[in-house]
């Protein structure tokens, strides 16, 4: 009798023990507070997790403009606008070892760090649809520092006149020399929303 009572515990231990996991699980699937949507901007950009000593580990590889969350803090800039959740940490790869700024991001139901020059925040994205000339700032007059190509994907921020006949968008997009996100202008009608 008494192995029977215990042999029925244990099933429901075990059925409660589940029923809490499910519970987790679901709730693991809920929208995530304090993100904003944002994009991997560098092809095959690494994605990385933080070991019990700090360090940053590689974890896996996404593609370009791969959709991600991106967490914010509750602290604010002198916008007011909410802070990205930051840290400079070491990372390891290929045996090497360097010290980066990372940025932590949701993605797959996942959390992640992401080295912080290489995502955006991404409300609006786009391509550009012919070769164009990327400015400095919103003057016209001012030095391009390049030009984009035909389908370099971007993030897209506030467009606006700067003549009677000539607009300006915010772009960011990934700077391959650089090695980092940049965010310049373009003529508005170079750039084409997904």
């Amino acid at each position: 009798m008494r192995k029977i009572k215990k042999f029925f515990l244990n099933i429901v231990f075990v059925l409660l023990a589940a029923s809490q996991l499910v519970f987790a699980q679901e709730a693991g699937d809920a929208p995530v507070e304090n993100t904003v949507p944002g994009i991997m901007m560098q092809d095959l950009g690494s994605l990385w997790v933080q070991n019990q000593n700090g360090v940053m580990i590689w974890a896996a590889n996404v593609k370009r403009g791969e959709r991600l969350e991106i967490y914010l803090t509750d602290q604010v800039d002198a916008f007011g606008n909410l802070l990205e959740d930051k840290k400079t940490a070491w990372r390891v790869s290929n045996g090497e070892s360097a010290k980066n700024d990372f940025v932590r991001v949701r993605y797959n139901n996942t959390d992640y760090w992401a080295i912080s020059n290489r995502v955006s925040k991404a409300f609006k994205t786009g391509k550009i649809s012919t070769a164009c000339a990327v400015y400095r700032s919103s003057d016209l007059s001012d030095v391009r520092i390049n030009s984009l190509a035909a389908g370099t994907l971007v993030c897209i921020g506030q467009s606006f006149p700067v003549t009677a006949k000539i607009n300006l968008t915010e772009v960011t997009f990934f700077d391959a020399p650089s090695y980092s996100t940049v965010t310049a202008y373009v003529l508005s009608e170079k750039v084409t929303e997904d």
